[in-house]
Formats: structure tokens, C-alpha cells, sequence
């Protein structure tokens, strides 16, 4: 995770260099098990991600896994039932440049450990060519 958490400050920056305001945080919280790992706001618009990082299995049949607790799966529920659309489980599958990226809505955290297929399909972006940018960009757009 702490290789993501690097790709997304690098993203907010670089957003910051092409002009938009851009302030986001890595969430250390020990009292509340379910926040997620990151709150940022772009533009006046705010999001809320949880940083999750898995190996690639060697069949793509083979389902991703990646590790959380029932208590970020709740929280990204509960989110989703008052209507919040800007909370996300952002994975990065592989490492360095093999690794692929995906946004998936906080609403469909129950559904996280499947195929890297089923994982792009519940992806609000496509991983190909995808610049951190772009992700933090819609991120705060919402689904």
C-alpha cells in the first residue's frame, strides 16, 4: 500500500502543477478500524479511497483477494446508503510496471475478491494508459 499511497500523492500533485486545487490526506486511524485510507478533495469536490495492493495470480481464472476487514466493507455501505457516490477501493494489481489499477465504488466492496476481469468491469476506469491524474479526477467526479 505504500507504493500506491505514493502514486496517488504524485497524481495530487501533478493535478496541482496543471492548476486544479487539490489537498489529500493518508488517514492513520486508530480508533475507527473502517475509515479508509484516504480523503481528498479536488476542485471543492471531496473522495474517500482505501488503498488495497495484491500480487497477480498466475491463472486469471484465479480470483484477486485483496485483505479487508469487514469493518471498511461497512463503512463503504453504509456511505453508499446515505447517498454518498465518492468512496472507492482503489487496487493496484502486480507491482511496477505491470501493475493495473482499478476504481471500484465503495458501493460494490462485497464483490472485490474476483478475477482481474470482474475487477475491470467493476472498474470505473479503464486500467489501460490511466495516469494517477485521471484516477484522482474521477474519484472526485463520483460514479
Amino acid at each position: 500500500e505504500k507504493s500506491l499511497w505514493q502514486r496517488v500523492k504524485k497524481g495530487g500533485v501533478a493535478l496541482k502543477i496543471l492548476g486544479h486545487g487539490v489537498m489529500i490526506t493518508r488517514i492513520e486511524n486508530m480508533v475507527d478500524e473502517g475509515t479508509p485510507d484516504v480523503e481528498g478533495c479536488i476542485d471543492g469536490n471531496s473522495f474517500w479511497i482505501e488503498l488495497k495492493s495484491c500480487a497477480r495470480p498466475a491463472r486469471s481464472t484465479t480470483p484477486i483477494r485483496p485483505k479487508k476487514r469487514q469493518a471498511q466493507t461497512d463503512w463503504h455501505r453504509e456511505r453508499a446508503e446515505a447517498g454518498c457516490r465518492t468512496g472507492y477501493f482503489l487496487i493496484q494489481v502486480s507491482e511496477a510496471s505491470q501493475a493495473k489499477l482499478y476504481l471500484i465504488p465503495g458501493n460494490l466492496a462485497d464483490q472485490i475478491t474476483a478475477t482481474e476481469n470482474e475487477l475491470e468491469l467493476m472498474s470505473v476506469l479503464s486500467y489501460s494508459s490511466m495516469p494517477m491524474t485521471q484516477v484522482l479526477l474521477r474519484a472526485k467526479g463520483g460514479w
